[in-house]
């Protein structure tokens, strides 16, 4: 007896893999999705520009990666309580220093630039919302608002058609960057409930539309993978999310990323992920107390798998290399 209405995914026509560079962008779900990935030790870089909701802001944003136009001093914003801003970018970016923020940028954006043009890489898209926030300053759509007052902004509900028109401009871009590169296009399930709930379903059926049009259109490199759904018709239940009722809590995430890895990843590549995650987890293990011998063995065979999994790929090596900079 089934208990749930399983969404069907339809078999990729392409896998991935621990040879591949993975790049993320879009919402706090891209993260979720990034993050479980970085475990398993796949060269990934999350959210370049931070985290993004709407699709204005990601293509500009990857427009502007392809094209390094760095960014500049005289973009900056700066709040009331002296920290500088970009406008494009997530919080995160932020700073006292304005020099940390734009170097921050220039940074992130020349290494997904990178990551973006090598063969066979694969970009995630998620997108969250297709209302967005015009900056009066400037005119231009804002990844994020940094609590500046609403007056300076226009709330604005971007069309199905201006969205498919400025990602049709720049898949085209992708490709002649990089014909061999893969995207995956996803909806967050992440309910934007601010906006009243009928507003965000609203919201979610117009990205829904667009990423079905781009990807009938381009078929042959983009794909959809249904985060939405999944999460909307197979964990109907809101103990799949967190306290605030708004993310996917931890369990809801896994559910959807297992989902992910059953349609992407082959057997060889899964029983990889479980090696590299057991390293991932041994390495983030924090010793207390004094050493003794079982803490002399646990470090041994830490450093045997290690040795095992570097061997693998020079992508592990550096993935493993970064997690060691990140305990």
């Amino acid at each position: 007896m089934e208990f749930m209405t399983r969404v069907e995914i339809g078999k990729a026509s392409w896998k991935l893999s621990h040879d591949r560079s993975v790049v993320t962008f879009g919402s706090c779900f891209a993260n979720e999705i990034g993050r479980r990935l970085r475990d398993r030790l796949f060269d990934i870089d999350i959210n370049p520009a931070g985290t993004l909701f709407n699709p204005s802001s990601v293509a500009s944003t990857l427009t502007r990666t392809l094209d390094s136009r760095e960014y500049s001093h005289n973009e900056l914003v700066c709040t009331p309580d002296g920290i500088w801003h970009l406008m494009s970018h997530h919080s995160e970016f932020s700073s006292p220093d304005p020099l940390k923020v734009v170097s921050r940028a220039n940074s992130r954006m020349q290494h997904a630039a990178a990551m973006l043009r090598e063969k066979d890489a694969v970009l995630m898209i998620t997108l969250g919302s297709s209302r967005a926030f015009r900056y009066l300053a400037t005119g231009e759509i804002a990844g994020n608002c940094h609590k500046l007052p609403g007056r300076e902004f226009e709330l604005v509900d971007l069309s199905l058609e201006s969205i498919i028109e400025e990602w049709d401009i720049l898949i085209q871009k992708l490709l002649h960057e990089n014909p061999t590169i893969r995207i995956i296009l996803t909806v967050s399930p992440v309910r934007h409930k601010s906006y009243g709930l009928v507003a965000d379903r609203l919201s979610k059926s117009i990205l829904l539309l667009a990423c079905h049009k781009i990807k009938e259109k381009y078929s042959v490199n983009v794909d959809y993978f249904p985060a939405y759904e999944i999460f909307t018709d197979e964990l109907r239940d809101y103990r799949f999310y967190a306290s605030d009722m708004v993310h996917p809590s931890e369990v809801g995430a896994d559910y959807v990323f297992e989902r992910f890895t059953s349609a992407y990843l082959d057997e060889n590549e899964k029983d990889l992920t479980k090696q590299c995650l057991a390293l991932t987890r041994r390495l983030s293990h924090r010793q207390l107390g004094e050493r003794n011998g079982s803490t002399i063995l646990f470090e041994k065979e830490t450093d045997r798998l290690t040795s095992s999994l570097s061997e693998l790929s020079p992508r592990i090596a550096n993935a493993i290399e970064r997690i060691k900079k990140e305990k």
